[in-house]
């Protein structure tokens, strides 16, 4: 009996017809987390996101209303006539 030689990874990969065409399931892999466990981490993550950004957007926007308030009351207890600017 005679043992077939291997061929070269570089041939074996240059030859469309020594591809597989179909899917071909691993055996024995250490896989353990499903795709959809995946894809609702990654929808979980992603709203964690948004809601975090639209919080400190709000945040954010009230801290600059207050500003702007103060401002107001400023300019209308110093004299708001607009002489003083030029």
């Amino acid at each position: 009996m005679t043992q077939a030689q291997p061929e070269s990874a570089s041939t074996t990969l240059a030859d469309p017809n020594s591809r597989s065409t179909e899917f071909v399931a691993v055996q024995g892999g250490g896989e353990t987390t499903s795709a959809a466990s995946l894809l609702i981490a990654a929808y979980l993550l992603m709203w964690g996101l948004l809601f975090a950004f639209v919080f400190l957007s709000w945040r954010r926007q009230a801290r600059v209303e207050t500003r702007i308030a103060e401002l107001e009351k400023a300019i209308a207890a110093g004299g708001g006539d607009g002489s003083a600017r030029q």
